[in-house]
């Protein structure tokens, strides 16, 4: 691979008390890695290209704890639904009609978004493996676009047939699928030779609490024995208690567990994530949109020990970057602090939440959430060289002073400029260069129009209320 120095740039460095700092350092790409750091390097190799950062802002690749990647192909159908009907015209709706092409296709766009965006980790929570080909075509789409993934499959009734919902046997169906997870847990790499390490596989284990509870044991016993990382859903008020099962069954614990949501955690929730080094990514925005509960990533930060990130959850119905995510997890945690202010007739005298609160939780924060720490989310000698170019004369970002409050609050994907993964740029001059967008944009907009035509004839309010039967939800909902 060639080689890279990244000169007069303005580097992103974390100080032991999570402060940023930004210094005008080069820093050398060697192979896969970060191999110096420091003013003024000169390096006389020829193969080492050098990359002018005059002018812009270096950071780590943004680290997203939690994408549904495979929903990217499905935008705004579910904009203005809630997670019952999201469900409903998504998860066991849509996605009756679509093939592992469709999947490919819609895998591969969710991926190069995420790029674009200047996010190089994902842990991609995947409800779609539940064939062979499905699940080979999405690992195919995640190692052409030239992230690092940690792919969790997820066990996943997706219905049959719609109108009446028909659900397949999931004491068969269940089976066969962690019977999939545990057969491309021995593909070395995963995916074939093209795999140059930077896609992982892990398990999304949402029906923890809907199986027997000895298959539960066994499943996390085989995880914990073979370092797999796992990530559950953890929205209780919609039947998905991962927390409090673990906690009340005493469950077994594998060493890399994250939770996605976990909102409004009880101190003693707080207690066990911290002291079983589980980790939380919030996604503010479908948090706050689909009644999940106040976003509570700041709790979790603000207790020493805890792994707290941040993700976009589902790019069908959440914009595909961090700087959205950023924003409104900061600010919803100020006008969260200031109304407990305003209840007592007071006004703060300083800002509750802090930029460099949330910058923390997208980048070396997020990799303590999915525990990736030692390897990704922080510029330092001997961690990947997975890393981000961001302009700083945009209109939006032009004259900024204070750099890390300008990427929270000022900052755009289309600011993000070049992307390198494991040494190797992927997006250069605002330009993809391991994804023909051109050519895969006319696929997607082809294969959207196919889709709709299947999609045509539902009656989603039939499916909406067969899926409130299912879950026992109609006696809560109003």
């Amino acid at each position: 691979m060639p080689g890279y120095l990244i000169k007069n740039g303005r580097v992103l460095t974390w100080s032991k008390d999570r402060k940023s700092s930004f210094p005008q350092v080069d820093v050398l790409v060697e192979g896969q890695r970060i191999s110096q750091i420091g003013p003024n390097l000169d390096i006389k190799d020829p193969g080492i290209e050098i990359i002018d950062a005059a002018g812009y802002i270096v950071t780590p690749g943004f680290i997203d704890g939690h994408r549904h990647v495979f929903q990217s192909q499905l935008r705004s159908t579910v904009s203005n639904h809630t997670l019952l009907e999201y469900c409903a015209h998504l998860l066991q709706g849509r996605m009756v009609f679509l093939d592992a092409d469709d999947m490919y296709l819609s895998q591969l766009s969710g991926l190069a978004e995420a790029i674009s965006c200047g996010v190089t980790t994902v842990m991609d929570h995947s409800h779609v493996v539940t064939t062979p080909e499905r699940a080979e075509r999405c690992i195919r789409a995640t190692v052409e676009s030239g992230i690092r993934s940690i792919y969790c499959a997820s066990p996943f009734a997706i219905p049959t047939s719609l109108n009446p919902m028909k659900l397949p046997d999931m004491n068969i169906r269940h089976k066969e699928q962690i019977d999939l997870f545990k057969s491309l847990l021995k593909q070395k790499p995963l995916g074939g030779q093209a795999n140059d390490g930077r896609l992982t596989l892990g398990l999304g284990f949402d029906t923890m609490h809907w199986i027997p509870e000895h298959e539960a044991r066994e499943i996390l016993n085989f995880v914990k024995e073979n370092n797999v990382q796992v990530t559950m859903h953890d929205v209780p008020r919609y039947n998905l208690p991962s927390l409090a099962f673990l906690r009340a069954k005493s469950m077994p614990l594998p060493a890399q567990i994250t939770f996605s949501h976990t909102c409004e955690p009880t101190a003693k929730d707080i207690q066990f994530v911290k002291d079983n080094q589980i980790g939380i990514v919030a996604t503010p925005e479908s948090e706050m949109a689909m009644s999940h509960g106040i976003p509570s990533a700041f709790d979790f930060y603000r207790t020493p020990g805890c792994r707290v990130g941040l993700g976009v959850d589902s790019p069908a119905i959440s914009s595909g970057d961090l700087f959205f995510q950023m924003r409104l997890v900061l600010q919803q945690q100020r006008m969260r602090q200031n109304a407990t202010y305003h209840a007592r007739g007071k006004l703060p005298d300083l800002v509750p939440a802090s930029t460099d609160e949330v910058l923390y939780m997208a980048t070396l924060g997020g990799a303590a959430a999915i525990h990736m720490e030692d390897e990704v989310g922080s510029l330092e000698v001997g961690k990947f060289a997975d890393i981000v170019l961001i302009k700083t004369d945009s209109p939006s970002m032009v004259g900024a002073v204070d750099l890390g409050a300008a990427l929270v609050t000022h900052a755009a994907a289309s600011d993000v400029d070049t992307v390198l993964i494991n040494g190797e740029i992927v997006k250069r001059s605002a330009k993809l260069l391991k994804v023909n967008w051109d050519e895969l944009k006319g696929k997607l907009q082809s294969n959207r129009a196919v889709l709709e035509r299947r999609f045509e004839k539902v009656d989603w309010e039939w499916n909406k209320n067969d899926l409130k039967d299912l879950w026992y939800l109609r006696d809560v909902l109003e």
